[in-house]
């Protein structure tokens, strides 16, 4: 079992890197979304193969659980990247961090996963926090297909972490990762062709930034949280990226000039409040069961 401090770190790490995307998939937006979500998860499967061919004695997915997680995943970047361009970058992490009401509810049914009273305090108020900081931003806004989608993505998010959750117990990271995010960039390779999209005639520049989402957000960041999911529950790992919304947000504000008013701030300091109750108080969140070990 890896230490606190190990997870934690390593955590940070995740969150910078997923943090990021928002403001790759701007720089990048000279590509279709679903060309973008289709590079991000293409190239990571790239950056993982060898790691996982050279592993001799790797476990096989379900290829039900490879499906399932695969198509959670390729719905939920095609959404929330379809999301950017129409919302600002606080109001699509915002909607997309929802996911962790849906977490909750459906680790409740499929894993027993309960939260103590100071954990549902918690969830409930960064659930208000977000609430504040997409109310800062939902009146600025006239085209309703951003929120939407970043909903939808917000949900699919959920089934991805659920399903992960209930996976990666018995296997290794990359074990689990490398058939998903296979999977995940062969649907949306079949949805970029399906609708048309281009995948090549693109500036240098875009491909660069279409290389870094693939690595940051992804390799980094995404891969971060489905490491973390042997050793805590769904729930806690869904709470805890919702700190994302509030690095994001900054970033988006230091780096693209987005405004950052009050009751952004107040929002931010409702949702970290509410990471904290459920990280310290919330369920316990660690797994203690010794079989658990990579």
């Amino acid at each position: 079992m890896p230490s606190r401090i190990r997870i934690a770190l390593i955590l940070s790490l995740g969150l910078l890197g997923i943090s990021l995307g928002s403001i790759l998939v701007r720089f990048s937006q000279e590509a279709p979304s679903l060309t973008i979500a289709f590079y991000r998860m293409f190239l990571a499967t790239l950056f993982f193969l060898p790691f996982y061919l050279g592993r001799k004695d790797r476990r096989r997915v379900s290829g039900r659980v490879t499906l399932g997680a695969g198509l959670a995943l390729a719905l939920h970047f095609a959404c929330w990247i379809a999301s950017l361009r129409f919302t600002s970058v606080a109001v699509s992490v915002l909607l997309l961090s929802t996911s962790p009401v849906l977490v909750a509810l459906l680790s409740y049914v499929l894993y027993r996963e309960r939260l103590s009273r100071l954990g549902m305090a918690g969830v409930a108020l960064t659930v208000l926090g977000s609430g504040l900081l997409v109310c800062n931003d939902l009146s600025l806004i006239e085209d309703w297909r951003g929120p939407l989608l970043a909903l939808l993505g917000g949900l699919a998010y959920a089934v991805y972490f659920v399903v992960g959750r209930g996976a990666r117990q018995g296997m290794t990271l990359l074990e689990y990762v490398v058939p998903v995010y296979a999977t995940a960039a062969a649907l949306l390779a079949l949805m970029v062709m399906v609708s048309g999209t281009p995948f090549f005639g693109f500036r240098p520049d875009t491909y660069l930034f279409l290389v870094l989402l693939a690595l940051l957000p992804q390799c980094l960041g995404h891969t971060a949280y489905n490491w973390s999911l042997k050793y805590l529950t769904a729930t806690l790992v869904a709470v805890l990226a919702l700190a994302e919304p509030v690095t994001a947000s900054a970033l988006a504000y230091w780096i693209l000039s987005e405004p950052l008013p009050s009751m952004v701030l107040a929002g931010g300091a409702a949702v970290g409040t509410g990471i904290l109750l459920v990280a310290r108080w919330g369920s316990g969140g660690m797994l203690q069961d010794s079989e658990n070990q990579e």
